[in-house]
């Protein structure tokens, strides 16, 4: 039964770059995966597959579709054992190639608890000689973000290859007071020896986290067990907005 909130002492989440169902297991290993877990993030979802029906008898989900042709499409896609409150889709082209990378942002209640739970899946451009583009793909979410008051998980694969791009998250989660969630085995998807996936938090704290190795992406998936922070996630200060402006 689809919940009308989540629990703020446990949510379980996963994030993964599911590779478009191209390898052979992802539909068993998705399915395990999400047998205990309150929202999922996935990057490279193929709509047609239909993943919703895999994530349990009842769920909400959204998809922002990146790469689309006429006989299917990929893109982000958030599902959610509660029901979603709100959504937005964001969509940038790659600079070169031109073919769309998508982020969702979406919103959920909390139960007895005042602030929603915001959450922003990602897939951040690739394929640049410098940052700019990249830059301004991650700040675009900035807006939104600022204006929430409650906790935040900001995750996805943010194809983090190169030190400039890392610097560039690592502004961003200055701004808006997020927390780098680590893992104790670390077997993240790694470029030029940096991960590519990453998880960041406001407001919450994570209690334990893993990253789950496969063959049926070329991503491993993330499992992140959150709780919520008595003293709330604060708003981030208006007067930073500049700083948005000042990097774009």
């Amino acid at each position: 039964m689809l919940r009308p909130a989540l629990d703020p002492e446990n949510i379980r989440l996963l994030n993964w770059n599911i590779a478009k169902g191209k390898h052979k297991g992802w539909q068993l290993d998705f399915s395990n995966l999400c047998e205990t877990v309150d929202i999922a993030l996935l990057q490279e979802a193929k709509l047609e597959y239909n993943m919703p029906s895999l994530f349990g008898e009842e769920c909400c989900w959204s998809f922002a579709p990146g790469f689309t042709r006429p006989d299917h499409s990929t893109g982000v896609m958030t599902l959610s054992a509660a029901q979603t409150e709100n959504r937005s889709l964001h969509s940038h082209r790659e600079p070169w190639t031109r073919i769309p990378k998508a982020a969702l942002i979406s919103e959920y209640k909390l139960l007895d608890v005042e602030l929603n739970l915001m959450v922003a899946n990602v897939h951040a451009i690739n394929f640049t000689a410098g940052v700019r583009s990249f830059k301004r793909q991650l700040y675009s979410l900035l807006d939104e973000l600022l204006h929430h008051h409650g906790p935040i998980i900001f995750a996805g694969d943010f194809n983090t290859w190169r030190r400039k791009r890392l610097s560039v998250v690592d502004d961003i989660i200055q701004i808006l007071g997020l927390d780098a969630v680590h893992f104790p085995f670390d077997c993240r998807k790694q470029a030029f020896g940096m991960a590519l996936d990453h998880v960041f938090v406001r407001g919450l704290r994570g209690k334990t986290s893993t990253v789950e190795a496969v063959y049926s992406s070329d991503h491993n998936p993330m499992i992140v067990d959150l709780t919520l922070i008595p003293r709330l996630a604060r708003q981030t200060p208006a007067s930073l907005t500049s700083a948005i402006t000042a990097n774009l």
